[in-house]
């Protein structure tokens, strides 16, 4: 008797021990993954060996995580790595990696996570190290996977249909013969994800059943059997030791099986054992929160890591979780449905209960005093809500243990969670290089910062050339201070006013600040200037229909675009300008406006957003395009000598009425536009990038796109080619006298010649009767010509000041790859090793470059293709490097605009390189050493 008693309280303690105490433990088990990858819809696949190679046998693994070679053909086969350089030999010998490949560095992880150690350089000859003893490798190929949280464009707009990715090829070698493979990356949506989940809920409802009906046993051994067998599964899908992964992957597996087990015992010794049933219970809740839940993705993805196929592993799964939960469910509906027979038990029912615990053992207690311990099996009253709802939270509450755990404490199965692109890492140290010869601002950064403020200057009465020239020199000096986040170094205004810095943004870094400058129309005829000398494209803009602009709100003779990604770096460096001006220019007009925050997308090269609600500049010209800088600069033979590597900029405020807007149905404002409001996709389908068909029909036969959409009317194709590139901010000023909205666009078009640009666009919208005239009003109109950037000791307009005077803006288009004498780099300058730049989707090509206290980047050489690149250098030692020059620049080197870079911090910069060469650069000096790089454009 007291035997029995003993053994009813430790496995209701147990039980309860299971449930609350077993939380932390789950922990280590969540989401079931093989090197890094779980179940999702993304499949890879790869052909055969081309030509066939008997006993060499090459495959993907782990679930589209790894590749594996395989070499039994007695000769060593040596496999490439990214860029071409031996990485892998696998032979009779073993398998053996080379240390001075990138790749088997970069391999070693599912996100290519391990740094490049110095000294690393794929062009030296191969250094071989051996890591197997057997004829087999496998290895992270970042090839074959998708490497971002963000999915494809094309997936993110239409998730529920298949995609083609990306194509990619192996390169293998043996006896003077090269072999390849190719592979594909696809997407392949996953089952009905309702579907399944109702398969979980009718699971749960039959074991309830089953329970109910005294089958708890059965069921039990049922659900560790499914258990088993799907962590078998999990581990045989690791390529590597799946016994060993079996037992490691799975400790609270292990004890969870054999509580269930003990359960079963109890149950084949008394088929009604109260404490049985609470062990059965607690047990399979803790399977269905450590083994179900976490794996529920698998119920709904096209692929999973496991050995013998997903409909195996989401059945199982299936089975898991529902049973496992209908299993803790049947414990507190058993006992509602259940009476003690005797007095005893009645009186030990109605006892106050002050926990969980206290509610098990005294059930346990009431049975023991009725002898028997029998229960009886008839809907009755029963047990006192009291003891009900104690039963019932313990059950709750281990469930809510169990997955909270299982979400929260995770285990080495877990899928290693993706880098997050450091989407706000080193915000504010963040600079952006002068794309010479065009000012920054314009083209770069590729992703447009936060907040802006454009703004506009009168001269005074009476000011002379003299006085504009020195304000274009002081306004020069300052704009090359803050934008590399020094505190103003100029000292005097141009009149009366001082450049003394009013300590606004002191501790603010200069968070990717441009700022850029143009004449306006109106200062021809003014300091000098004579009328004539303004060039075609500088007249002023006509007057599109019967719009009704806000003179004092409109023009300037001096116009000048600031942005960065903190508002209060913008307003100091306007406030700075202003200030200096002061004597020979006032402000005129300023408007200020805001994007997408840095950080707010997983995507930032994604399409941002107006405030209607629609993607805009979607069908933006892009630097990767071969005309964009026909289309968006001043080419570098222009008549206009001042102007070459320059663009003409019209700005428009373009209050949008957002009351009418919004009365429209999504239905409606997608007709206006001509595109999907979702997706950004043309209404004849595709997606956001798809190529607008404007002949496209509906099945009744009307245009798709009807005849007043707005991107048939502004499209290039109704325009005779006419194209600008649109980097707008949306504007929030509050409400109008009438309590309406007073919000919008700051609309700001890059052009070559608004002739070929904004002007047929903005005539052909006006003149056909552009749909989305009825929802915006254009308030106010400017246009400045933006003047090439200064270089060579020169300032801002100095070509058009100074007529023959030496300039930076009067070369060509690109920058010039000129070459720097051999003696100006040291020998060593490759020993960082090298890397190629990627090209994003937004034709901007990126590398990272990191260096620690050996004072050496990595790589030191990086390789692109002509246009535009973005390299972000990254400090990771604990010494600071100094990123200004040590004395002037080498001829053709860019360079860095931050002065310091700290341990730990990074910064960004941009640079435009149109011609093929090489381009040395000073990318830090730190004591003695100089730490040189050098940009190969290929």
């Amino acid at each position: 008797m007291i035997l029995r008693t003993t053994v009813r309280r430790l496995a209701a303690v147990a039980a309860l021990a299971f449930a609350v105490l077993g939380g932390p433990a789950a922990g280590a088990a969540s989401a079931h993954t093989v090197g890094g990858s779980g179940a999702s819809n993304y499949v890879t696949t790869i052909g055969p060996l081309t030509p066939a190679a008997p006993g060499l046998t090459l495959k993907v693994v782990e679930n589209g995580s790894k590749l594996q070679v395989e070499n039994h053909s007695g000769a060593d086969v040596v496999v490439d790595g990214y860029v071409g350089e031996p990485y892998v030999k696998v032979g009779p010998d073993g398998a053996f990696t080379n240390t001075n490949s990138p790749a088997t560095y970069l391999n070693n992880d599912r996100w290519a996570k391990s740094p490049v150690p110095a000294g690393v350089d794929p062009n030296a000859a191969p250094v071989w190290k051996k890591v197997s003893d057997t004829p087999v490798w496998r290895w992270h190929d970042h090839r074959i996977h998708w490497m971002s949280t963000t999915p494809p464009p094309a997936v993110k707009s239409a998730p529920d249909k298949p995609h083609a990715i990306s194509t990619w090829r192996i390169t293998l070698h043996r006896d003077g013969q090269t072999i390849t493979a190719d592979g594909r990356l696809a997407w392949q949506p996953g089952p009905s994800k309702a579907l399944r989940v109702t398969g979980v809920i009718l699971a749960a409802a039959v074991t309830l059943w089953l329970c109910l009906r005294g089958w708890t046993l059965w069921v039990a051994l049922g659900l560790v059997a499914a258990d088993v067998l799907h962590s078998a599964g999990v581990a045989a899908d690791i390529a590597d030791g799946p016994v060993a992964a079996f037992f490691k992957g799975n400790v609270v597996q292990l004890a969870t099986w054999a509580g269930a087990l003990w359960a079963v015992w109890l149950l084949a010794r008394r088929k009604e054992s109260i404490g049985a049933l609470w062990l059965a219970a607690g047990a399979g809740l803790l399977i269905a929160a450590v083994s179900g839940v976490p794996d529920l993705s698998v119920l709904w993805s096209s692929t999973a890591p496991f050995a013998w196929g997903v409909t195996l592993a989401q059945v199982l799964v299936l089975v898991i979780t529902g049973v496992g939960f209908g299993m803790a469910v049947a414990l507190p509906v058993r006992l509602r449905l259940t009476r003690f027979r005797h007095e005893p038990a009645s009186a030990a029912a109605e006892a106050p209960v002050s926990s969980a615990a206290e509610a098990v053992e005294t059930i346990a207690n009431a049975q023991e005093a009725e002898g028997a311990g029998k229960l009886e099996q008839e809907p009755s009253p029963g047990p006192s809500r009291r003891s009900f709802l104690a039963t019932g939270t313990t059950s709750i509450g281990g469930v809510a243990a169990g997955a909270a755990a299982s979400a929260l404490l995770l285990d080495d199965r877990r899928q290693s969670s993706a880098p997050a692109g450091d989407l706000v890492a080193g915000l504010g140290t963040a600079t952006v290089a002068v794309p010479l010869p065009h000012q920054a601002g314009i083209s770069v950064p590729a992703r447009q910062q936060g907040h802006g403020t454009v703004a506009a200057f009168d001269l005074v009465d009476g000011a002379t050339r003299e006085q504009l020239k020195a304000l274009m020199k002081a306004w020069t000096a300052v704009i090359a201070d803050l934008t590399a986040g020094r505190a103003p170094s100029a000292a005097t205004g141009t009149g009366t006013g001082t450049g003394t810095d009013d300590a606004i943004a002191l501790g603010s870094g200069p968070c990717s600040l441009t700022v850029t400058v143009g004449f306006g129309p109106s200062l021809f005829g003014k300091a000098g200037l004579d009328p004539a000398a303004r060039p075609p494209q500088l007249a002023p803009l006509p007057v599109f229909g019967t719009e009704q602009l806000d003179a004092a709100r409109s023009d300037g003779d001096l116009g000048v675009v600031l942005a960065a990604d903190d508002a209060l770096v913008v307003f100091h460096a306007l406030r700075t300008l202003t200030r200096i001006a002061d004597g020979t220019a006032k402000p005129r007009w300023t408007m200020s406006g805001f994007t997408r925050a840095p950080g707010s997308s997983p995507d930032p090269a994604s399409t941002g957003r107006n405030l209607m609600g629609q993607l805009d500049g979607t069908n933006n010209p892009t630097p990767a395009q071969p005309d964009f800088d026909r289309k968006v600069f001043v080419p570098g033979d222009a008549d206009t000598v001042w102007m070459r590597g320059g663009s003409y900029l019209v700005f428009r405020r373009i209050r949008m009425l957002l009351d009418s807007w919004e009365a429209q149905s999504t239905a409606e404002q997608e007709k206006v536009i001509g595109r999907r409001k979702d997706s950004g996709a043309p209404l004849h389908g595709g997606t956001e990038h798809t190529k607008v068909n404007l002949a496209a029909q509906n099945p009744d036969g009307t245009l798709a796109i009807r005849g007043d959409a707005h991107i048939r009317l502004a499209a290039p194709e109704t325009n005779g080619g006419a194209a600008m590139l649109r980097r707008g901010m949306s504007y929030n000023d509050g409400l109008t006298g009438d309590g309406k909205p007073d919000a919008g666009l700051l609309f700001l078009a890059w052009q070559a010649d608004p002739a070929s640009g904004f002007i047929p666009v903005q005539q052909r919208l006006t003149k056909n009767m552009d749909a989305l005239n009825r929802f915006t009003k254009h308030e106010t109109s400017a246009l400045f010509a933006m003047v090439p950037a200064a270089t060579g000791g020169g300032y801002l307009g100095q070509a058009l000041l100074e007529p023959g005077a030496a300039s930076g803006a009067s070369g060509a288009s690109g920058a010039s790859a000129s070459s720097t004498p051999a003696a100006a780099l040291p020998t060593d300058v490759g020993s960082g090793g090298s890397g190629r730049a990627v090209l994003g989707p937004d034709g901007v090509q990126r590398i990272t470059v990191t260096a620690d206290d050996s004072l050496r980047y990595h790589p030191s050489v990086i390789e692109m293709a002509p246009g535009t690149i973005e390299v972000t250098f990254k400090n990771a030692g604990t010494l600071p490097h100094t990123l200004s020059e040590d004395g002037p620049p080498l001829p053709g080197e860019p360079v860095a605009g931050v002065p310091q870079l700290a341990g730990g911090d990074q910064t960004t910069m941009s640079l435009k390189l149109t011609q093929p060469g090489d381009y040395p650069f000073q990318c830090g000096y730190h004591a003695a050493e100089g730490m040189y790089a050098v940009i190969r454009v290929r």
